[in-house]
């Protein structure tokens, strides 16, 4: 044997200690779905809203309401905030609907605040 036939088996030994190691990870991402999972309606996303927003909005329900993915588009730079109401649920119960009529408001960055500049129903999904 030379010098050099312990490095190999060294290798090979570390490569036998690493593969269940690895797999196990993997087998574990997997089942994890490795990605974060994004509810249809969530509060959290309430909460990513600019602070007079996300009081607002707040305010609209006495329980902790829950938003969908298009409750709030972002116009403009996010100068302009559209709320659309039909993506929100307050208490298990979609408010804020009349006659196929959804509230929609709009806020507006005025300074550093934003200040609500629209507000009325339209169709739905607009």
């Amino acid at each position: 044997m030379t010098a050099e036939n312990p490095h190999w088996l060294t290798r090979l030994i570390a490569s036998c200690l690493l593969l269940p190691v690895i797999c196990s990870q993997s087998a574990a991402f997997a089942r994890g779905g490795g990605f974060p999972h994004d509810e249809p309606m969530d509060t959290e996303r309430i909460y990513r809203l600019p602070p007079e927003v996300r009081d607002w909005v707040l305010h609209m329900c006495r329980a902790r309401p829950e938003v969908g993915h298009y409750f709030a588009t972002y116009l403009d730079h996010a100068k302009i905030i559209k709320l659309h109401f039909e993506y929100f649920d307050c208490e298990g119960k979609r408010m804020y609907r009349q006659a196929g009529l959804c509230l929609h408001e709009e806020f507006t960055l005025s300074g550093s605040r934003y200040r609500q500049t629209r507000a009325g129903y339209s169709r739905c999904d607009e």
